[in-house]
């Protein structure tokens, strides 16, 4: 199969015709076995477009009846513009401006599109890679009971990023899983690793996609709990979102070399603050979302800035399990 961006927004396009969704650039099929409806996102930010190629696979098994499914499942093309661009968004981050975002951009234009097909899903999954490499492929939203149980009865990565009820991924504003469970409903991130076309990001949103329908036809047609399902997968390795280093002026820098789930120690210098003194680590713990963005002559990072220069989290238990066994 081929592997290029350009290719599998073409092949999408083709099956768009044949069997669309209900807003442009989404795939549609609704075998009414049974009326749970589950909705797979890609590109919602351009540049990640490794999950592309298990995407265009499924739809050509679902069209072929190699992959087997009773109820509706659509997949939606976030940010085509971006992607053709390989950039990360044109006006402004899609993954930022869904709920009630003021935000005038032509994502936030697509954002009101989405919402209108998330909010008749049953469950959400959400593909995403990081910019810089990653240890492991990791799930990552607060912790809710559902989109819980519904990542871990996927399984396939094995960690788990969460942080406080309530507090958003960032100050920028409301991500598409944020607004799937606000509405009570599931919605679920997993980042597959380092941005780009790789065959281990394909594998794992293959197999992602294939459990999840599985799973949705036996919790919608057999009325199988979604926790029975779960618990047959081990639990995840869980980490906490314990800092966020503020990336508030252009000359603020990390030092090169770091990538998601780096061990940090506390002092440890990681960096240079605007004025160029040592930027020292919080804390002890691991490195996410490391930000290294293109920097002009003067060494100042180029405008609009990330929101967050890193984030350090700590390793930690499933308090969720822990608080459930204590009512």
């Amino acid at each position: 199969m081929t592997n290029t961006t350009e290719y599998h927004i073409d092949q999408f396009l083709k099956f768009e015709k044949m069997s669309p969704g209900s807003i442009p650039f989404s795939v549609s099929f609704d075998f009414k076995k049974h009326k749970g409806h589950v909705v797979f996102g890609f590109i919602v930010h351009g540049n990640e477009v490794g999950p592309l190629a298990a995407l265009t696979q499924a739809i050509v098994n679902l069209f072929e009846q190699k992959l087997n499914y009773g109820g509706k499942v659509t997949f939606f093309l976030g940010n085509v513009p971006a992607a053709q661009k390989n950039v990360r968004f044109v006006e402004a981050d899609l993954n930022r401006s869904f709920g009630s975002s003021q935000t005038q951009s032509q994502e936030r234009k697509r954002a009101c599109e989405i919402m209108t097909l998330l909010q008749t899903c049953d469950v959400f999954f959400d593909f995403h890679q990081t910019i810089m490499p990653s240890y492991f492929p990791f799930y990552i939203f607060p912790m809710h009971e559902k989109s819980y149980l519904w990542a871990r009865a996927a399984g396939t990565a094995q960690s788990f990023v969460t942080r406080k009820m309530g507090q958003p991924l960032s100050a920028l504003g409301m991500c598409t899983d944020e607004f799937v469970r606000s509405l009570d409903k599931v919605g679920v991130t997993v980042e597959l690793g380092e941005q780009g076309f790789r065959p281990e990001c394909e594998l794992l949103a293959n197999q992602i996609i294939r459990r999840t329908l599985h799973n949705a036809d036996k919790v919608f047609l057999r009325n199988v709990p979604i926790k029975k399902l779960a618990q047959k997968n081990e639990d995840f390795r869980f980490f906490s979102v314990r800092h966020r280093e503020s990336f508030g002026h252009p000359l603020k820098r990390l030092n090169p070399g770091f990538c998601n789930f780096h061990k940090v120690t506390r002092g440890m210098v990681l960096g240079a603050d605007e004025k160029g003194n040592p930027l020292e680590c919080a804390q002890d713990g691991f490195l996410l979302f490391p930000k290294y963005p293109v920097r002009n002559e003067k060494n100042e990072a180029v405008l609009p800035l990330p929101g967050e220069l890193f984030v350090i989290m700590n390793s930690q238990q499933n308090t969720f399990l822990c608080q459930q066994k204590n009512t």
